[in-house]
């Protein structure tokens, strides 16, 4: 059974369909996520967010808005139902498409957001597609943390720094700064 850590839905039991394609984040996993990374009155984008666990997690933990990216038609009716559950859907959005397809829409109406969350299909060469569009999405000191197996490398890319990479059994969470001008990275 998935249920929130913390926050103000927190025990609170979520549905997840029962499909090969959707991979709950797992809660040891999310509470780690939560206690690294603070957004409380933060803009959160989860891409590819299934059943809806780690945005949900980030609306009861006090983010301000959730916009959720997801195309699987099992995931977005247990998304929406996880929303209704928990008494967030409020302060929540949900874009029923592609998530490379409405990474790039986003992107041309110019949404930028403090936190992003994306957990791509592990090993289906999408976290190096979906990491060079969303992290355009970024403000200036924002935050994307990408899921990913720990065997697969983490994708660089030019607008963003690998700053830290954390394993959690057969998965781990790489996290990507995007600078501020005055910022200047330095090995240390």
């Amino acid at each position: 059974m998935l249920r929130i850590t913390g926050g103000i839905a927190k025990g609170k039991s979520l549905k997840v369909p029962r499909c090969a394609n959707i991979r709950p984040t797992s809660a040891r996993l999310r509470q780690s996520l939560f206690n690294i990374l603070q957004v409380e009155g933060k803009n959160f984008l989860d891409v590819f967010a299934g059943a809806g666990a780690v945005g949900i997690e980030a609306l009861s933990r006090g983010a301000s808005k959730v916009t959720f990216i997801e195309n699987h038609p099992l995931a977005l009716k247990a998304l929406h139902e996880n929303l209704k559950l928990t008494g967030l859907a409020a302060r929540a959005e949900v874009i029923g498409q592609d998530a490379l397809r409405a990474g790039r829409r986003l992107a041309e109406q110019g949404f930028r957001f403090d936190v992003i969350y994306l957990d791509p299909p592990y090993e289906k060469g999408l976290a190096e597609k979906a990491l060079a569009i969303f992290a355009d999405l970024l403000v200036p000191g924002g935050w994307l943390v990408l899921e990913t197996r720990v065997r697969e490398s983490p994708p660089g890319i030019s607008t963003a720094v690998l700053v830290d990479e954390r394993r959690y059994g057969d998965s781990a969470l790489r996290f990507y700064k995007k600078a501020v001008a005055e910022e200047r990275w330095e090995k240390g």
